[in-house]
């Protein structure tokens, strides 16, 4: 499958979002196009632009696009994500209108994260100093306005306060991120901390699950007494810790194990063979909908830890490559090049529009499978 990967890649997908997706006029990413092909002129969100940063990355590391074009379309991006979305704070703005006039001005937690995310790979390829000193500057703006006693940081949201695991474990990627190019000690601090979190709050040591929704104590948010997981988020935990742990030494495999054991035996439809939305901690289907990204992450989890279990390699080998192929069912759309998001319990997938910020699971997910599964 890694040929059928790079040409659908190359051919079908870098064409259509570098030529139609890159706002080459005005600067930054589309932030969706319709299944038929056409950008829609929406409000785009910050993250968007750092994700599709990052998604070019991939591809010119893969060598399949043209890099010349794709790094000029990250400074371009880079440059609108600093200009439009940034605040006097510090920190950035949820979205904005292709014109760069502020729409959503929440700086949503899970916005930061993607703006650090999406200032560290524009770093690694374009290593401007403006880069570097921003995202220093979101780090400072996190650590004196949104830090917590209790580890962590505040969810800013239209509902008020609240204490999520998905935009840590966001910020702990961007974290990664710039300790991989970068030896500011900025970085392993941050990653630090939310590593500290993630292993001591936001996995249970009962079941071993990783939760989503806290208490301002960084207790679980509990329905009927059990909370909701995600398998999706649990894989991209696993991946993450990894990258982490060989960054830092720090042995992490038999957490990072439990959480992927969990995730394949509770987690996915084994008819279907695709990754459940949601789970309960008492290991109970929530929601039996599939989105795209779990088995993205799923492909990047099994497939690291197959390479460090050696004897349990054949296991992970078929997992990646069972996931794979579901999520190539994602892709079969009216126009080629493009993704549906959710395939429905009843069979069908929801027919939206394609997100731009799909593409960041997607690239990261085949460019892992690309590196690695020969390695299998």
């Amino acid at each position: 499958m890694i040929n059928q990967c790079k040409q659908w890649l190359s051919q079908d997908v870098l064409p259509l979002w570098i030529s139609k997706g890159v706002d080459w006029q005005n600067g930054g990413f589309v932030e969706s196009f319709s299944l038929e092909g056409e950008p829609q002129d929406v409000p785009r969100r910050s993250m968007v632009q750092a994700r599709q940063i990052y998604s070019l990355r991939i591809a010119m590391e893969l060598d399949l696009c043209d890099k010349e074009k794709a790094l000029k379309a990250i400074e371009l991006g880079t440059a609108a994500l600093i200009k439009n979305y940034s605040l006097p704070s510090g920190g950035f703005i949820h979205s904005a209108t292709k014109d760069g006039v502020a729409q959503n001005t929440t700086p949503d937690l899970y916005a930061q994260a993607f703006a650090l995310f999406g200032l560290a790979h524009a770093y690694a390829v374009i290593p401007k100093k403006e880069y570097k000193e921003r995202a220093r500057q979101l780090v400072q703006y996190l650590y004196n306005e949104r830090h917590l006693p209790q580890g962590g940081f505040t969810e800013l949201t239209d509902k008020g306060v609240q204490y999520e695991a998905n935009p840590h474990m966001h910020m702990f990627e961007s974290a990664v991120a710039w300790m991989a190019i970068d030896k500011d000690p900025l970085w392993q601090k941050l990653a630090d901390e939310i590593a500290h979190l993630c292993l001591n709050k936001f996995i249970d040591a009962k079941s071993g699950t990783l939760a989503e929704h806290f208490n301002a104590d960084w207790s679980p948010i509990l329905e009927g007494g059990r909370f909701v997981f995600e398998p999706g988020h649990q894989y991209e935990w696993a991946w993450l810790l990894g990258l982490y742990q060989n960054l830092t030494g720090k042995d992490l495999t038999a957490v990072r194990e439990k959480l992927i054991v969990l995730s394949e035996q509770f987690g996915v439809w084994p008819e279907r063979k695709s990754v459940f939305d949601e789970v309960w901690s008492d290991l109970s289907a929530k929601q039996r909908s599939s989105r795209f990204w779990p088995q993205c992450e799923r492909i990047k989890a099994v497939l690291q830890m197959g390479l460090e279990n050696p004897s349990q390699r054949a296991g992970y080998a078929k997992a990646a490559d069972e996931a794979m192929a579901t999520l190539f069912k994602f892709f079969e759309t009216p126009q080629k090049g493009l993704w549906f998001d959710t395939w429905l319990e009843s069979g069908e997938f929801k027919i939206q529009p394609a997100k731009a910020s799909s593409l960041y699971h997607i690239t990261g997910a085949i460019n892992e499978y690309v590196r690695l599964r020969p390695q299998l």
